[in-house]
Order: C-alpha cells, then sequence, then structure tokens
C-alpha cells in the first residue's frame, strides 16, 4: 500500500497526463485539471474526522486570504452530476464562505471512497492541533478492507502499529466517555484511553463494577479535579474500597522458553488471561495468535 502522500502524487500525476491527452480534443478538459469551482457544487467530506473548529482561527483565516488570497488549492474529487467532495482544505473553504465568495481554487483529482477517505485522513493528520480522539474517528470511518491490515494502514498514514493501536482503544470505551469526547475530544489522549481500555479488561469479571469506577474517575477528569492519567489508579482505588466480594482463586502457569519466563497464564472460574514478553511482533503472527485463541474458545464452548 502505497503512503497516503504517494497516493495524492500519483492520483495528480494520472490526472496530469490524462487531461494532457486531451488538450487537443477538448481545452475545458484540461482547465478542469485546477479550476475555481462554484462553492455550492462542493459537499464537505463524510470522512472528515474534525468535528469542532475555532470560528477565531477561521475568521482570521478569511481575513488573510482576502489579504494576500489563497496561497494554496483546496483538493476535491468528481461526483455525478458535475458535483464535487472536499478532500482537503476544510478551513480554506470555511473561510471562503465567511467571505461570501461564489468560488474557489481547486486541484481536481479522480479518486475511490477508499482512496478519498485515506487522503482525507492523511491531510488531517498533518495538523498538530487534531485530537487523539478526533483521529480515532477518522481511523474508525475507513473502509473495512484499509483496517484488515493495521500495519499497512499505519505506514501508509505514517504512523507506527503501537499509535494505530493506542487510537483505537478509544472504541472500547463505555459510551458514556464517548458522547463526553464528542463534544470535548482534547479531555482524553490515546495513552490515557489505552490505561482505560485495559483496565476494563483486566476487571473483565466485574466489568460492571469495574465501568462504574472508571465513570466515578471520569467525572473528576470532566471537571478538572483529576488529570487522565491518574484516573485508572483513581478508579482501582474505588474498587479496592468498595469491594464486597471475596475475590476468586486464581491460578497462575509460567511460559517458559529456552530456559527463561516468557509469560504467564493466570485463570480462576471466570476468566483466563494470556501474558507474553514480546520484543516484537508482526501481523501474521497477531493473526496466528488470534486465530489460535478463536479455536480455543469455539473448542472450549462445545465442551
Amino acid at each position: 500500500m502505497a503512503t497516503a502522500k504517494e497516493l495524492l502524487a500519483q492520483k495528480l500525476k494520472q490526472n496530469t497526463q490524462k487531461h494532457q491527452l486531451a488538450q487537443k480534443d477538448n481545452i475545458k478538459e484540461l482547465k478542469e485539471f485546477r479550476r475555481n469551482v462554484p462553492i455550492e457544487d462542493i459537499s464537505r467530506s463524510p470522512y472528515q474526522p474534525r468535528k469542532k473548529f475555532d470560528e477565531q482561527e477561521i475568521k482570521e483565516l478569511a481575513e488573510s486570504i482576502d489579504e494576500v488570497g489563497l496561497l494554496q488549492p483546496i483538493t476535491v474529487r468528481k461526483l455525478e452530476n458535475f458535483k464535487f467532495e472536499l478532500i482537503a482544505g476544510e478551513r480554506r473553504l470555511r473561510a471562503h464562505e465567511v467571505l461570501k465568495k461564489s468560488t474557489i481554487e481547486a486541484i481536481i483529482i479522480d479518486a475511490s471512497d477508499e482512496e478519498a477517505s485515506l487522503l482525507t485522513l492523511a491531510e488531517n493528520l498533518k495538523r498538530q492541533d487534531l485530537t487523539d480522539f478526533e483521529i480515532y474517528i477518522g481511523l474508525s470511518g475507513l473502509d473495512e478492507n484499509l483496517k484488515k491490515n493495521k500495519q499497512r494502514l499505519a505506514k501508509s498514514l505514517g504512523l507506527n502499529r503501537e499509535d494505530m493501536y493506542k487510537y483505537l482503544s478509544f472504541e472500547k470505551l463505555p459510551e458514556v466517555i464517548l458522547n463526553d469526547l464528542v463534544d470535548q475530544p482534547q479531555l482524553l489522549g490515546r495513552t490515557a484511553a489505552t490505561a482505560f481500555k485495559k483496565f476494563l479488561a483486566d476487571h473483565e469479571d466485574i466489568i460492571q463494577r469495574a465501568e462504574v469506577a472508571l465513570l466515578d474517575a471520569w467525572a473528576k477528569v470532566k471537571q478538572g479535579q483529576l488529570e487522565q492519567t491518574k484516573a485508572v489508579a483513581q478508579a482501582t482505588k474505588y474498587l479496592d474500597q468498595n469491594n464486597t466480594e471475596s475475590p476468586s482463586t486464581s491460578l497462575v502457569k509460567k511460559i517458559e522458553h529456552a530456559g527463561k519466563v516468557a509469560g504467564n497464564i493466570k485463570y480462576n472460574d471466570k476468566l483466563l488471561k494470556v501474558s507474553l514478553k514480546i520484543a516484537h511482533m508482526d501481523e501474521a503472527s497477531l493473526e496466528k495468535l488470534e486465530n489460535l485463541l478463536k479455536e480455543f474458545i469455539v473448542k472450549n464452548n462445545e465442551v
């Protein structure tokens, strides 16, 4: 899979060649590669991860464009009926709307839904003020085919695989937290989200009480009374103070390899956990392990 930057460059090159070939027959087609497009014909991208825009920043950008002009065209893709869909340049488009302009200079490319979603997210990842939750929104909105191979997707977007999984940790959080983040996406970063996810997974046998504990800590985070990085410790303390049940007996078996402890298996009457010490695991090995665990679950459910 090519990187998003390479993909965009490739698409622009393909369009340039196509229009150059058509120049003798249709000069209008050549001009459509880069031209002024009616703003009313441009629809917003459904793959836009950013849900909140700073109106003051848009106003300042509009003033700059009014003074010196648009320095970089927006990028759109062709739709049916001579309409277009925005790929890159949401702020520039909004600034033109503030100025009540009827057209905006645009680079027009041909792109499938998959390519458009990838390019839109890649463009937004360049922006330093995009929150981790908004990046998760962008990732979750990608086509399922793109998300199957997370290692290749991460490489395409210029991310490492570890960060990719951290962003995706948001999807395992309680709906209450996700709803709060829609309005205030800056409240929780990917590292803390990963800790939240792990806390819930570690207490899967008492998941309802674990969620209550986490939401209690989350309420303090929202109110500014607790740092997001300390929420899990607060939730753990809450659980310990309100634990009225006797813990189930847990058994631990060591996983040894080459004379060294490579991990352990911990289980009780409700839950089994496997921990492995690894320096690196590629996508193929990860899928193999996942399939093995699925086979184990199916086999034991049949017993």
